[in-house]
């Protein structure tokens, strides 16, 4: 199975199946964080590669769960995507995983514009335009769309870059 000292491979492993059962982590999260607890980079890569071989780490799938999770917490695919860059998730997956163009962020945009500037009442006026994009780029949505949310433009006529 492995070179190194069974042993230490079993404490590797066992130390990862701990981080994993409090929640999903990259490939690259758990390689850090064995590193820094003294464990060689062979080990580490055998451990990874045998937690991949039974199905109990994918990156795949951490992607996918954290995807739907900060999606679900009102985060656009601009900083989801940023994010999951830095978890070591490949640009192939996440094309794979976030699409710009899927309405459905344009549905998320609008949803957490309304939820966020409900009680404000009277024309919109630049400034207030100004606020409501600041806020709405922060958590991740594309420039294109903010403008053309705030431009008002309907969900019918709305199209997206390609």
């Amino acid at each position: 199975m492995t070179d190194s000292d069974p042993q230490e491979f079993s404490e590797a492993y066992n130390r990862t199946l701990g981080l994993l059962s409090r929640r999903d982590h990259s490939a690259m999260e758990l390689r850090r964080k064995l590193s820094s607890r003294g464990y060689g980079d062979d080990l580490v890569e055998q451990v990874l590669e045998q937690l991949e071989s039974r199905g109990l780490q994918s990156d795949e799938l951490f992607a996918r769960n954290y995807v739907q999770s900060r999606r679900g917490r009102g985060f656009g695919p601009v900083k989801i995507a940023a994010e999951l860059r830095q978890h070591g998730i490949d640009r192939q997956l996440l094309s794979d995983l976030i699409d710009e163009r899927d309405r459905g962020w344009l549905l998320e945009c609008q949803r957490l514009m309304e939820r966020k500037f409900s009680r404000a009442t009277g024309a919109v006026d630049r400034k207030e335009k100004l606020r409501r994009s600041r806020f709405l780029l922060q958590r991740g949505f594309p420039p294109s769309m903010v403008s053309r949310l705030l431009d008002g433009s309907s969900h019918d006529d709305f199209e997206f870059d390609e």
